[in-house]
């Protein structure tokens, strides 16, 4: 089986909700470039992208979180779940001085294509990047 096949399956991670789990978010997905050899670049962005939607479910939604990636061809999609059923303001502008509130539009701003779904115990925030 290769690399493209087993990661295809699914690779998941569930964190705690601490401030840590964003580098381990971060380490999970450059882990799992490594062993797929994924570009670089493409490996960077995913790497700040769920970093970001890591820190809002345990800074917004203040539950843990689990990671989900899948990689169909052509593709790389990582979901990352939590069980806070308040969905994000998606549109909010922050202003200039705010500390918070850009995660969301670094995701849309990055990813080739991103959405929110309500699931049963929560929500799941995902992004996909095309490889090539």
């Amino acid at each position: 089986m290769s690399d493209d096949e087993r990661l295809d399956a699914a690779a998941s991670l569930s964190l705690p909700p601490e401030p840590a789990s964003a580098a381990k978010a971060r380490r999970f997905i450059a882990d799992l470039c490594a062993a797929t050899q994924m570009p670089s670049e493409l490996c960077e962005t995913a790497s700040l992208l769920v970093s970001e939607l890591v820190t809002n479910a345990i800074i917004h939604g203040k539950t843990s979180a689990t990671i989900e990636v899948h990689r169909p061809p052509d593709t790389l999609r990582v979901s990352v779940r939590d069980d806070s059923p308040a969905l994000p303001p998606v549109g909010a502008r922050p202003t200039l001085s705010a500390e918070s509130g850009r995660g969301l539009t670094i995701v849309s701003v990055l990813a080739d294509a991103w959405g929110i779904e309500k699931v049963d115990s929560g929500k799941a925030i995902w992004f996909e990047l095309r490889l090539g």
